[in-house]
């Protein structure tokens, strides 16, 4: 085809190819939004039931489509359960610690953003049951979130423990302090604290424990006995 008959038959071409690219995006927009309701209502089951007894048939009823519809958008149930908590980490760490410096992280920054994401985490309560629910459950070898809970408390434990170490060398913190111990005794707190607040139904006021927690420690671990900072 020459040049001039191309150019002639251009704006026809377009004209005939926008309704579908405008389709194709409202299309891709639709799959979006119905692939993070699933999430959400997933959430909701996960943390009412747990892994095991969560059922895909009533998730997919709970967002309005078949469950053929539900197996389009995640192959199985150990797939969707992955997406649900590569989700909430990925959030988790964006928001919070990748905002530390990795070669130089401050204990008392490290103190007030474990305190941000404790009063971001109350606001979703269905995420920290679900959270205290599966992290339990996956306590078995054959459960399919036992790998990822292995690997984030590893990863947690070694940012907290890196931290720690950090502001002893620099004179921030007390010396002798055991870094890992520091970091475990963080964590279980953390997590009891929060299981304490999944099964009292939401009464145990875990935003207040928790952020006392982390002031006492910030008071006790800094040379200057500086606090939480707000």
């Amino acid at each position: 085809m020459s040049s001039a008959a191309e150019s002639s038959a251009t704006p026809a071409r377009r004209t005939a190819k926008q309704p579908r690219t405008r389709r194709r995006t409202g299309t891709y927009a639709a799959a979006d939004e119905r692939r993070r309701l699933i999430l959400e209502t997933a959430v909701a089951h996960f943390a009412r039931k747990g892994y095991q007894n969560a059922s895909l048939q009533k998730i997919a009823v709970d967002v309005g489509i078949s469950h053929t519809g539900l197996m389009h958008h995640f192959g199985s149930k150990s797939e969707l359960l992955r997406a649900v908590l590569e989700t909430r980490e990925t959030q988790a760490f964006e928001q919070f610690y990748f905002r530390l410096d990795p070669e130089a992280p401050d204990p008392v920054e490290l103190f007030r953003l474990i305190a941000e994401q404790t009063r971001f985490n109350v606001t979703q309560p269905g995420l920290m049951q679900m959270f205290a629910l599966l992290s339990a459950e996956a306590g078995a070898d054959d459960h399919p979130a036992h790998l990822y809970f292995q690997q984030r408390y590893e990863r947690v434990l070694n940012i907290i423990a890196k931290t720690i170490t950090h502001g002893i060398e620099t004179g921030a913190l007390h010396p002798g302090i055991d870094a890992l111990a520091v970091a475990r005794e963080m964590l279980a707190v953390a997590d009891g604290l929060q299981i304490q607040w999944s099964l009292s139904d939401g009464a145990f006021d875990f935003l207040s424990a928790h952020l006392g927690y982390l002031d006492a420690l910030c008071r006790r671990l800094t040379v200057d006995q500086s606090g939480l900072p707000s």
